[in-house]
Formats: C-alpha cells, structure tokens, sequence
C-alpha cells in the first residue's frame, strides 16, 4: 500500500493512501475548501477539491500514478475514485505542483 504526505503552503499536513480497492484516500484538514462538480444542475458528483492552501486536485490529474476520475466524501476527507485501470510508473508521475513539498520526491 502506498502512502503518500503533502505539505501546503500553510503547513496543513495531507496524506494519500492507496486502498486495497485501487482507490486513494486523501485525508487531512478540508474545513475551508472549494469544491467542483460535474454539473451545474447536480451536486452528485465532485470533480475538483481546492482545501485552502491546496494541494488543488480534479478530474484528470494523477495521484500514486493513477489518473483520478471524481471524489466521494468520507469521515477523513475523500475518498478518489480512480479511472479505470490506468496506472503510470514512477518515472512519470505527476505528484505535485510543488514537489518539494511531498515527502520522498525528487
């Protein structure tokens, strides 16, 4: 199971981990967020998740190497529904705007 933590520009602390479904808890301070959905007309399903101070993520971005399709709200934050079997290896992942603030990148 892979875990990553992320640090945002306000020192909220974030972690993705991976679950035994293929999907990616994000987990971490989401009190004052932004949230996009779908469609105007429903609030059925989440496609972008903005927490003050980010990390800003929506439908189409890769997170653990997987390209995330929407997000379920959960007790510890969200839970990212991931699309279909596309996994990329680690070479070309895209894990943050700002690297250096997610542990163990280069």
């Amino acid at each position: 199971m892979k875990v990553e933590k992320c640090i945002n520009r306000y020192g909220n602390k974030f972690t993705f981990t991976e679950l035994t479904n293929g999907n990616v808890q994000w987990s971490g301070d989401f009190e004052y967020c932004r949230l996009g959905f779908a469609s105007s007309e429903s609030t059925d399903v989440i496609d972008m998740v903005d927490p003050s101070g980010g990390p800003y993520m929506s439908k189409g971005q890769y997170i653990l190497g997987k390209v995330i399709e929407e997000f379920k709200t959960n007790e510890s934050g969200f839970e990212i529904i991931i699309k279909g079997n596309v996994v990329l290896d680690s070479d070309e992942q895209i894990r943050s705007k700002h690297p250096e603030n997610v542990e163990g990148s280069t």
